[in-house]
């Protein structure tokens, strides 16, 4: 059975299509807020993804938001969406090198379910991932920065390409780095009546 994942992202749609899903994408179109908390925020904008597409498509759709979250102790950390530019890179990289921070993804499933024939309110959920980053020498920051490659990118970096170099441990889901955690996806999209095999 397929779907449709309301985004673009080249990340999603390889994990996706890693994974063995049929599906097809288009933008959502819907404005990405920042509410209180960072597990608040990717819910949010999964949610409002999610059914901001299902307007269009009669079938089960997809949706997905990823925030790095720098904590600050005893007092409310710093949420960090896609870099703009390399100034954004720069500053987001300054900011998490040297030490951990959390990447959340939450994941939108909306559509009607197994054995029901309405559509009801979409299944939303997040995973929270804990990367630490070593402190990364200017230089390299730098010709990171130079790359484009975080440029885009949550938290300004992009954990399966060049920036696996900064990266000294993970606790949690990679692919929920990346993106998308498919182990959560996957059993969301179970529940719809669309699998892998």
């Amino acid at each position: 059975m397929q779907f449709l994942l309301a985004s673009e992202s080249p990340r999603r749609v390889e994990l996706l299509r890693g994974a063995g899903f049929e599906f097809e994408t288009r933008k959502s179109g819907f404005p990405e807020v920042v509410a209180g908390s960072p597990a608040e925020t990717v819910e949010a904008n999964a949610r409002g993804k999610a059914l901001a597409a299902a307007e269009e498509w009669g079938g089960v759709v997809l949706a997905a938001d990823t925030v790095v979250y720098v904590p600050e102790d005893g007092a409310r950390g710093e949420i960090l969406g896609q870099a703009a530019d390399g100034a954004e890179v720069r500053r987001m990289l300054g900011m998490l090198r040297g030490r951990a921070h959390e990447v959340y993804t939450g994941v939108a499933v909306s559509g009607p379910e197994t054995g029901r024939p309405e559509a009801g309110e979409p299944e939303v959920r997040h995973v929270v991932t804990r990367v630490s980053v070593r402190d990364v020498p200017e230089a390299e920051m730098e010709a990171y920065v130079g790359l484009g490659e975080g440029v885009g990118k949550a938290g300004g970096y992009a954990i399966q390409g060049r920036a696996a170099l900064f990266v000294e441990g993970i606790e949690g889901d990679y692919t929920s780095v990346v993106g998308l955690p498919l182990a959560l996806t996957s059993r969301m999209l179970g529940r719809r009546g669309v699998r892998w095999y």
